[in-house]
């Protein structure tokens, strides 16, 4: 199954979304949710306008940012922090999720970490805290980077 496919959900989802808060779906709009929906891993703006603009010539780099910045109100998408790029976006999902980045190739994938939840109270609790938000994101090697690596070396 293609990412086209596979996240076609996801796209209409979120122009439901859109359409509910008054936001007007353009052609151009539509494009930009696709293309995040469908990306592997975390796009810079720019990313996501130069793959638009291939769907949509006439697209303007603002409407990229009004977009995104749209859908992180809506909390429909997360900005990801990478080592060497603060400024990337991917979808988001709908329950309380982590994300795993492969640092070279940028391949990305969600995961639950339930089990480390609890832990994160009792830090907070042990220096006086009352935890009430967290963010983790884990860096890695994907499989495909690891082959790629185990086979040069």
């Amino acid at each position: 199954m293609d990412n086209e496919s596979q996240f076609a959900g996801i796209v209409d989802e979120w122009e439901r979304h859109l359409n509910q808060s008054g936001y007007r779906l353009t052609q151009p709009r539509r494009a930009i949710l696709r293309v995040i929906a469908t990306s592997t891993r975390p796009l810079t703006p720019v990313e996501i306008y130069d793959q638009v603009r291939a769907l949509s010539p006439s697209i303007g780099l603002v409407t990229v940012y009004r977009t995104i910045d749209r859908l992180a109100e809506m909390s429909l998408i997360e900005r990801v922090h990478q080592s060497d790029n603060c400024q990337t976006i991917f979808r988001g999902t709908q329950e309380h999720r982590h994300l795993l980045v492969c640092g070279q190739c940028g391949e990305s994938v969600y995961f639950d970490g339930l089990e480390i939840e609890h832990q994160f109270s009792e830090i907070g609790h042990a220096h006086g805290y009352q935890v009430t938000h967290h963010w983790l994101q884990l860096e890695g090697l994907c499989q495909s980077c690891q082959a790629k690596h185990n086979k040069i070396s």
